[in-house]
């Protein structure tokens, strides 16, 4: 029994002196001062730019903390290779230094909260220190960068191309108002000199759709202002007047469409040729008889297809001078 109750103490004092081991090393380890605070949770916001075929180390990324009982340092890419490519989901590890007086306590994702970037582990360093965040930010295919210039000659919208974009989102403006509905562009121009019918100030405003998700758009761009007179305004009305009337008549099987010079025709819109408006169905025939336009009506006569305007209907219904059936 002597023996076993000696086996007993000596492993009562192997543990003791284990123990004291472990925390003399958590010390060492972690070895800020007894009357240091603890820092129990850390928020980021990472934002920015990474360009494709940039070298790493290149980017244009700022990351921001919240409070003053911690600081940013610096960053480290974790991505294997030396330039970033379009496939890359880049992987840093964000390095944050504790203000004087301040430890990091942090052990569980639950107390890291990121803007602009998803958690992947922590550590700590340098006694406590130092935390070392691991993040992951959006793939490069799903970002998309801003339009650095945008310039607006006459009428002629031009930018700059924006990384990640497949294609742009165009408002074009007179004294600070959208005319019409934004335009989507597959190259970097447009030609916006039909709107400009009115003396006035005219601008662009443009942002760039991703390629891989249409949904994710860059920051708006505006352009500089160009203004008409009055008497520019007139001409470019005469300008769109003669562009309306362009094409031909042809007639098929008793109903008519009407040939762009392009050797399209005009679809689901409606279209002043030679002076009158006409109305054109999906498959660019031409509409005749009532027609409902959002809550308005109109009458489109029976065979040529005008649209009546100040006249009175043989049932006695009376349209405006705009074509608007008037309501008693």
């Amino acid at each position: 029994m002597r023996h076993i109750s000696n086996r007993r103490s000596w492993f009562m004092k192997a543990c003791v002196t284990a123990l004291l081991f472990t925390a003399f090393s958590a010390l060492v380890a972690y070895g800020y001062e007894k009357n240091d605070k603890p820092i129990r949770s850390i928020s980021l916001t990472v934002s920015g730019l990474i360009k494709v075929e940039e070298k790493f180390g290149e980017e244009e990324l700022e990351v921001h903390t919240a409070g003053n009982k911690y600081s940013f340092d610096h960053y480290e890419v974790q991505n294997a290779g030396f330039r970033w490519s379009i496939e890359d989901t880049p992987e840093l590890d964000i390095y944050l230094t504790a203000s004087d007086g301040y430890y990091f306590r942090i052990t569980k994702a639950s107390q890291i909260r990121l803007n602009g970037a998803s958690y992947k582990s922590a550590r700590r360093e340098d006694g406590a220190y130092t935390l070392v965040v691991r993040v992951t930010l959006p793939s490069l295919e799903t970002q998309v960068g801003t339009v650095e210039e945008a310039v607006m000659e006459g009428g002629r919208c031009r930018w700059s191309e924006a990384i990640g974009a497949g294609s742009y989102e165009l408002k074009f403006m007179r004294n600070g108002t959208t005319l019409g509905a934004n335009q989507i562009i597959n190259g970097t121009s447009y030609d916006g000199s039909e709107f400009m019918t009115r003396g006035a100030s005219y601008h662009f405003k443009v942002r760039a759709i991703n390629a891989k998700d249409p949904s994710i758009k860059g920051h708006w761009t505006d352009s500089n202002q160009v203004s008409i007179t009055e008497a520019q305004a007139r001409e470019q009305k005469e300008r769109n007047a003669e562009l309306q009337s362009a094409g031909e008549w042809i007639e098929e099987d008793g109903r008519w469409w009407f040939r762009l010079p392009d050797q399209s025709c005009v679809r689901s819109a409606w279209r002043l040729i030679n002076g009158e408006w006409y109305l054109f169905d999906e498959n660019g025939w031409m509409r005749t008889g009532w027609y409902l336009d959002g809550d308005k009506w109109y009458y489109l006569d029976p065979e040529s297809g005008v649209m009546w305007k100040n006249a009175t209907t043989e049932d006695g219904y009376h349209l405006g001078i705009d074509g608007v059936l008037q309501q008693n």
